[in-house]
């Protein structure tokens, strides 16, 4: 009888604590927001804006950061500008690519995220491409 009891006793416990927590705990996960679980991974989007008017119109970037690595759309297109991130948060990165005259052309990244990383963390830098650059400024998305 005494393994019985101590049976029961744990799951009245165990269901006595599930059903006295309020609300739901999943919620905050289930939310669509991107929690900040380590440092600097996860979603960010922000203003992309040219420094000369002749260089576009501006536009919103998404970037996508992992462990050491980052994916960054800076004109809403299909192509990405593939990079690294550093431990004191410095990301670097440069697309390739064929122009129309069959020139090569490329699209350099460089940005730094304000430190300590916290919720209210920005990454800001600039995008630079031949005689055009950006001002880039990226929250968690």
């Amino acid at each position: 009888m005494g393994a019985f009891s101590s049976r029961v006793a744990t799951t009245v416990l165990l269901l006595a604590g599930l059903t006295s927590c309020q609300g739901d705990l999943g919620e905050r996960l289930q939310s669509g927001r991107v929690l900040a679980w380590a440092g600097l991974q996860g979603r960010w989007a922000g203003d992309v804006v040219p420094v000369q008017p002749s260089c576009g119109a501006p536009t919103h970037g998404l970037m996508s950061i992992g462990s050491k690595t980052f994916g960054f759309d800076p004109f809403e297109g299909a192509e990405v500008i593939q990079g690294v991130v550093t431990t004191d948060g410095r990301l670097t990165g440069v697309l390739q690519r064929q122009g129309g005259d069959h020139q090569d052309l490329s699209l350099r990244f460089e940005a730094s995220a304000s430190q300590p990383i916290s919720a209210n963390t920005t990454i800001t830098g600039r995008l630079a491409s031949g005689r055009c650059q950006w001002a880039v400024t990226l929250r968690r998305a």
